[in-house]
């Protein structure tokens, strides 16, 4: 056998192709449909459960994720304390999430105890009690948060920035007042639960090593028969409100830095041109290496980090640039992020530099799918879209056919910076 020699660096290979494992899926026999990801070495499973009950169902501010947050406080035979100390009895875990459309619930368990942990876990989805208490404690420790960060420049900038892009009113934005929370009722809560907490909102996601006896036990807590109130969910419709308000300045006293935030509104990952931005944000700022990094970290040291971000929502989407930078070089500052997208718009990439970012990316995917816990993730956030993780495979040829000069092209069809919305969060300069 050869011996290794260690001075020399692993050989590069570029990543041609990548085949993803298939999701299967199967419908209980209420007609919720479950996703199965089935695999890994480990005697673990992850089983979610996730609702259409996220903000864009909320009427009033806070009662979407106050709702989720209180699954966890109590059920018709177990208190919150009961309930934490027989997870932890079973080695198992679980976490509550709440996003602009979905609210989740997700169990990691040992299969050896998935009866007990299931039982648990339908208790919680279907017999939670709201207790006032509770309520209250998490509505004070909500409202102490959104004050603490109300005194910080980053949270007003982003606030802000999604205003400008969205409006005031719109869920993707989620801006509202400190008296927010004194205005959230328990019976609002109540009836968020009643309205969409429901089998027939409901799909579910399982992953890791699995037999059939799992599927059997899921249809047995959640399957046999419709729970809850049978309701019918409306899309809500909200409008969109891009403010023709392009450039603001936010005072803030005593402010060390300045908070700045350039972007604009685009699409989600279902528009023709999505894989050609998401490669063009990589290049200016997604990722360490980026141009926004060498120019304004690297090279002038006016931030410890500089960031440019693609958000894909079910609805819409926008771009970022996210940074903080000393009072005294922000003007510079945003100078050089102006310069760099220009540059975007003139010049060509350099192919070393675009197959690099390529490289990257190809990588990184790659990384995001090394587990079936990681690939129920990836699966999660395309199912609303009406993809599976098939649709990766053919995104990433997207990228490997994506030309600096087509990159080009997006930028000036994109980026024109009168189209870029500008809030900068900080102190008036002496």
């Amino acid at each position: 056998m050869e011996k290794l020699n260690r001075n020399l660096p692993p050989q590069f290979k570029t990543i041609e192709h990548v085949d993803i494992p298939k999701s299967k899926q199967q419908v209980l026999s209420n007609k919720i449909p479950i996703h199965i990801i089935s695999g890994g070495s480990q005697d673990v499973l992850k089983i979610e459960l996730i609702f259409n009950a996220g903000l864009w169902y909320q009427k009033s501010p806070l009662v979407a994720g106050t709702c989720n947050a209180m699954l966890n406080e109590g059920t018709e035979n177990y208190t919150a304390a009961e309930l934490a100390k027989k997870f932890d009895f079973y080695g198992a875990y679980i976490s509550y999430n709440n996003s602009q459309h979905d609210a989740s619930i997700c169990l990691y368990t040992l299969n050896k105890y998935l009866n007990e942990t299931m039982d648990l876990l339908e208790e919680i989805i279907k017999r939670p009690v709201f207790p006032e208490k509770e309520f209250k404690t998490i509505l004070s420790n909500k409202k102490q948060n959104y004050l603490v960060n109300r005194e910080k420049a980053n949270a007003l900038a982003k606030e802000k920035f999604n205003s400008l892009v969205y409006g005031d009113t719109h869920p993707y934005a989620n801006i509202f007042e400190a008296k927010a929370f004194d205005d959230v009722q328990l019976e609002d809560i109540k009836k968020f639960y009643k309205d969409f907490y429901t089998s027939d909102n409901c799909r579910i996601i399982v992953s890791g090593k699995m037999d059939e006896s799992v599927i059997t036990k899921i249809e047995d807590r959640f399957g046999t028969a419709s729970w809850n109130t049978k309701a019918s969910i409306v899309d809500t419709k909200h409008q969109l409100i891009n403010s023709t308000e392009k450039k603001v300045f936010v005072h803030k006293k005593d402010a060390v830095q300045s908070s700045i935030r350039i972007g604009r509104p685009l699409f989600n990952k279902t528009h023709k041109d999505f894989a050609g931005i998401m490669l063009l944000n990589l290049v200016l700022g997604g990722y360490f290496g980026s141009r926004l990094m060498q120019n304004i970290r690297e090279d002038k040291g006016y931030t410890y980090g500089i960031n440019s971000l693609l958000l894909s929502h079910l609805k819409s989407g926008h771009f970022a640039i996210i940074t903080e930078v000393g009072t005294d070089v922000c003007d510079a500052a945003m100078s050089e992020i102006y310069k760099e997208i220009k540059r975007l718009r003139e010049e060509l990439i350099p192919e070393e530099e675009l197959n690099l970012v390529k490289n990257f990316f190809s990588g990184e995917m790659l990384r995001s799918f090394d587990s079936p816990f990681a690939l129920s993730e990836s699966l999660k956030g395309n199912l609303p879209f009406g993809f599976d993780n098939s649709y990766y495979e053919t995104f990433l040829q997207k990228i490997k056919e994506t030309s600096s000069e087509k990159i080009m092209e997006l930028a000036n069809a994109y980026f024109k910076e009168e189209d870029l919305y500008e809030v900068v969060v900080g102190e008036i300069k002496a």
